[in-house]
């Protein structure tokens, strides 16, 4: 009972099947489960078919691409109330990453054919659906536009620009991936859901680096670095200095 409440509650705050009725949600959940990981126990690997779509209740997964060395770069870090394998999974295709638990984490593994079943008896659901992948489309591009033509103080101004969004569009309290605030004066306090070695690797970019370039960005009063907590000071600035 207490594990189909938590599926309920985990697919429900989805963006994709907000629109969804509680009794197409337990439906759909009904062929749902949950999968628990330790830290560094793997989810999907490269070349392996995918069960369904993942879906976070707690913890942080990292979604990796690896060279025939072995050289690893990180594609997307992914926290709670996110998903990932949609496209893989709804194609029926193998997983082309790696994706590893950071840390201790529950998932809710959504199988293809219940989210297909539901979206042909609905059609706001199958917009949510073609909704959702397009933003994921839309975000994949800024990403690797950023990794290709920006420099590395403009992938960290926009990765801590992003933190912002995340918390709720920089309009007051937020609890997203950064769990951090804003306040009406134009600050706003982030934290970085991973371990700076995990930012430079999801930034492109060397550890030491990075600690250069937040040294450079506090030196200029656009943020203040306490740990991994971040007070963004100027955005309008750093912003500027994303784009």
């Amino acid at each position: 009972m207490h594990t189909q409440r938590l599926i309920e509650g985990v697919v429900s705050n989805l963006k994709v099947f907000r629109e969804a009725s509680p009794r197409q949600i337990g439906d759909m959940g009904k062929h749902c489960w949950v999968v628990s990981l330790r830290r560094g126990d793997a989810i999907a690997k490269r070349g392996a078919p995918m069960p369904g779509v993942f879906a976070i209740a707690y913890g942080s997964i990292k979604l990796v691409l690896r060279s025939q060395d072995n050289e690893e770069r990180v594609l997307r870090l992914v926290g709670p109330g996110e998903t990932f394998g949609e496209a893989t999974a709804l194609l029926g295709r193998a997983s082309r990453y790696d994706a590893l638990a950071l840390a201790e984490s529950k998932l809710v593994v959504i199988p293809s054919a219940a989210i297909l079943a539901l979206v042909d008896r609905d059609p706001r659901l199958a917009r949510g659906l073609v909704n959702s992948l397009a933003e994921r489309s839309l975000v994949l591009l800024d990403e690797v536009e950023t990794a290709c033509l920006r420099r590395g103080a403009q992938r960290l101004a926009s990765y801590l620009d992003s933190l912002v969004v995340a918390n709720g569009n920089g309009n007051g309290n937020g609890d997203g991936n950064g769990n951090g605030n804003g306040n009406g004066n134009g600050t706003h306090t982030v934290r970085l859901p991973v371990s700076k070695t995990l930012v430079a690797a999801r930034l492109g970019i060397t550890k030491e680096t990075l600690s250069r370039l937040l040294r450079s960005l506090a030196e200029r009063r656009l943020i203040e670095v306490s740990q991994r907590e971040i007070a963004i000071l100027d955005r309008a600035a750093l912003s500027e200095m994303a784009r």
